[in-house]
């Protein structure tokens, strides 16, 4: 009789995790469905052709030895504003 009260009192907590995992799993999935459109939507507007653009251009250039220079200038300025 304990050990059937036990099983059920596991059971009825596995059943409790199982609907939570499953409520979060949909809101992960709808978290990432909303992400994935506002991408889309930011990437068909003009900041976002010209960001795209841009990242394009820094891609064919990014070993050319002006880039890593601007890059590494850039980086530097980044740390010090972080120290």
């Amino acid at each position: 009789m304990l050990i059937d009260l036990l099983i059920k009192k596991d059971k009825l907590k596995l059943q409790h995790c199982t609907e939570q995992f499953q409520h979060h799993q949909q809101l992960r999935h709808a978290f990432l469905f909303l992400s994935g459109q506002r991408c889309k939507q930011f990437l068909g507007s003009a900041p976002g052709l010209t960001l795209s653009f841009s990242a394009g251009m820094l891609m064919q250039l990014r070993h050319n030895a002006v880039v890593k220079t601007m890059r590494g200038l850039g980086a530097l300025q980044w740390l010090r504003r972080l120290v």
